[in-house]
């Protein structure tokens, strides 16, 4: 097992900080470093069923919020160690998909103006189009909900995860099939968090 630091109240915020600049290495870098030319894929029914909702990438960025505040709310020390750390393993293994196996999708931009075009302008800036499968957002916000779900937080636990889960197809970032893979990479994530790293005490 790897000895990794625990997070504690006195130091999540700097956690948060660093661990916010690993993922966004990984995730940026692996989405512009492709070992082979990326995939297109394809929209099934299900996706094609949903329409594109302008007003849901508020609810798609609202993961800004869920994860920092899974974290810092965590039931205690353990669970916000092993949340933390759920999430960077789960950024890993995503980038290490995305390495081998880059996937993308057409993008739409709905006409949009105000503060909700500006949200969609700046999600396109900074989100790379070929990190599709498996869907990190969703893999993320699944990590998240256990914390919060341990909490006693059932109801924040239950509903935020499932309406970024369908936002990721209401705004056209992800189709069903990165939903599937996302659930798998948590449930992968969650088993071997507790598994492979082993808390230092405090």
């Amino acid at each position: 097992m790897i000895s990794v630091p625990g997070i504690r109240r006195s130091n999540q915020a700097r956690a948060m900080l660093l661990g916010y600049l690993a993922f966004s290495a990984l995730y940026l870098g692996s989405g512009t470093l492709h070992l082979v030319r990326p995939t297109t894929l394809v929209p099934g029914a299900i996706d094609a069923a949903i329409p594109l909702v302008d007003w849901t990438v508020w609810i798609y960025l609202s993961q800004f919020l869920l994860l920092p505040g899974a974290i810092a709310f965590a039931r205690d020390d353990t669970d916000r160690s092993q949340t933390f750390y759920a999430m960077l393993l789960a950024a890993v293994v995503a980038a290490l998909i995305f390495l081998a196996w880059p996937t993308t999708m057409a993008r739409q931009t709905p006409a949009t103006d105000g503060l909700t075009g500006l949200a969609w302008r700046l999600l396109h800036f900074a989100d790379p189009p070929a990190n599709c499968f498996p869907s990190l957002h969703v893999a993320l916000a699944v990590i998240a909900a256990r914390a919060l779900w341990r909490r006693g937080a059932f109801i924040l636990a239950t509903g935020w995860p499932i309406l970024i889960a369908g936002s990721t197809l209401s705004t056209r970032q992800h189709v069903a099939a990165d939903i599937v893979g996302g659930l798998l990479l948590a449930a992968l994530a969650l088993w071997l968090t507790p598994r492979m790293l082993r808390l230092d005490p405090a």
